[in-house]
C-alpha cells in the first residue's frame, strides 16, 4: 500500500494555459490509479471542494480543512509554478474577508473574536492558502518533495517564505525535480520519485 500523499498546488485555470500548475496536478492525479503505486492522495482543490458548499465557508475553514488532510498525509507535493512566489489566495485580515470564493461582496470576519481553524499555524489567517499549506507540512514535520512545473529546476520560482520555513524548521526535502521530461508533456517525473512514495 502507498502512502497518503497531500498535493499542494495552485489549480486554477490561468491566462497561460502552458504555465498553469492544474495541468500538473491532473497528471499526479493518474498516478493514484497506478496500481503498482497505489498512492492514498488529496489535492488541494478536491478539499477545497469538499468545504465550500457551506455558504457561510469562509477561507480560514478552507485551510482548516487542507490542515486536516496534511495531518493525515506524510508526504507533502508541492508543486512550484512560474507564478507561485506572487500567489496570495487565502489572506485574510481578522476583520473582514470574502467567502469562500472570491468576489464576494465582504463579511464580517466570522473568527474575529475567536480562534479560527488557521490558527494552529502562527499567522496562517495572515497567509496565503499555498503559504499554509506548506508552513502547516513543515511545523507537522512532513515530509515535502519540489516539484517544478517546468523541464528543469527553477529555483527562482520558490517563494522566499519557503526559503524561511526550510531555515527555520527541521522538515525533510525529499528531493527537488522538474515535472516535465519533454516539451510535448507526455511524460513526467513518476519514475524519479516514485521510490519515494511507496
Amino acid at each position: 500500500m502507498g502512502k497518503r500523499v497531500f498535493v499542494s498546488a495552485d489549480w486554477k485555470e490561468g491566462s497561460d494555459f502552458r504555465s498553469c500548475d492544474k495541468i500538473v496536478v491532473d497528471k499526479i492525479r493518474q498516478w493514484a490509479n497506478d496500481r503498482r503505486l497505489s498512492v492514498e492522495l488529496d489535492c488541494t482543490d478536491d478539499v477545497h471542494d469538499s468545504v465550500v458548499y457551506d455558504p457561510d465557508c469562509r477561507r480560514c475553514d478552507i485551510k482548516g480543512e487542507c490542515g486536516r488532510h496534511i495531518d493525515r498525509s506524510s508526504i507533502v507535493i508541492f508543486v512550484v509554478g512560474d507564478n507561485t512566489a506572487d500567489k496570495s489566495s487565502g489572506w485574510c485580515n481578522s476583520e473582514s474577508c470574502s467567502p469562500a470564493y472570491s468576489g464576494q461582496v465582504k463579511e464580517n470576519c466570522k473568527y474575529k473574536n475567536k480562534n479560527s481553524p488557521s490558527d494552529d499555524v502562527t499567522d496562517g489567517r495572515k497567509m496565503s492558502y499555498l503559504q499554509y499549506e506548506i508552513t502547516k507540512a513543515a511545523i507537522a514535520g512532513k515530509t515535502i518533495i519540489l516539484v517544478f512545473n517546468s523541464m528543469q529546476n527553477e529555483g527562482s520560482w520558490i517563494p522566499t517564505w519557503y526559503d524561511t520555513l526550510r531555515r527555520n524548521y527541521k522538515f525533510t526535502e525529499q528531493c527537488r525535480v522538474p515535472f516535465w521530461k519533454n516539451r510535448e508533456r507526455t511524460q513526467d517525473c513518476y519514475q524519479d520519485i516514485k521510490d519515494y512514495l511507496l
